[in-house]
């Protein structure tokens, strides 16, 4: 009869231990490799998100504390009402923002500056499943978007993943295309609203 365990036994770890890491098979791709490779797939990982009154020093540090460069916005009942990336808060949106509507940008949230879900970029998972890693590429490049979500439409439709140039370059391994705009820093956009 096999002993039962009811506790797990330690070991004594050697000095000099290195961590497992994924092998260069698991993260590189090709460009003719299926779209979904390079998808972040909301069935394997968490997506992150914030609240729609969170300020943008909140969503920028949640950004940060995860290595990722958008964020779901919800509303209180945890509905996903918009999308906010890390340009939307170090580009120049916040100053305007603040300067329209008499508004200091450490009092800006998530949900006046994210783009409502209705008007973000999405691709139907249908077709994505047929796709190549190279189409994803074309197709953000004409939209000049850093991010597009993947809609799964089954009884009703549900966010499945979302798509990253970032991620994509990464696993690439070279620069997919940068969007036109380029982003400045939070701290610089802080800076030159405190000289105004």
């Amino acid at each position: 009869m096999e002993h039962e365990i009811t506790t797990i036994p330690l070991l004594n770890v050697d000095p000099g231990i290195t961590c497992v890491a994924p092998g260069p098979d698991n993260l590189s791709v090709s460009e003719n490799d299926p779209a979904i490779s390079v998808m972040t797939d909301f069935t394997e990982i968490v997506p992150v998100t914030i609240e729609a009154h969170a300020t943008l020093n909140a969503a920028l540090e949640k950004m940060k504390a995860h290595g990722i460069r958008l964020l779901m916005v919800t509303d209180e009942h945890n509905a996903v009402i918009g999308v906010l990336t890390a340009y939307d808060i170090q580009s120049e949106k916040p100053i305007q923002y603040g300067s329209e509507n008499d508004l200091a940008v450490n009092l800006i949230q998530a949900s006046m500056l994210m783009t409502p879900i209705e008007q973000t970029p999405a691709f139907d998972f249908h077709f994505v499943k047929q796709a190549l890693v190279r189409h994803v590429i074309d197709t953000m490049k004409e939209l000049d978007r850093p991010h597009t979500l993947v809609i799964e439409s089954k009884d009703k439709q549900r966010i499945r993943g979302v798509f990253s140039t970032s991620k994509i370059s990464k696993m690439l391994g070279r620069p997919v295309y940068q969007p036109l705009h380029a982003a400045e820093s939070f701290a610089a956009i802080q800076h030159e609203i405190g000289h105004h």
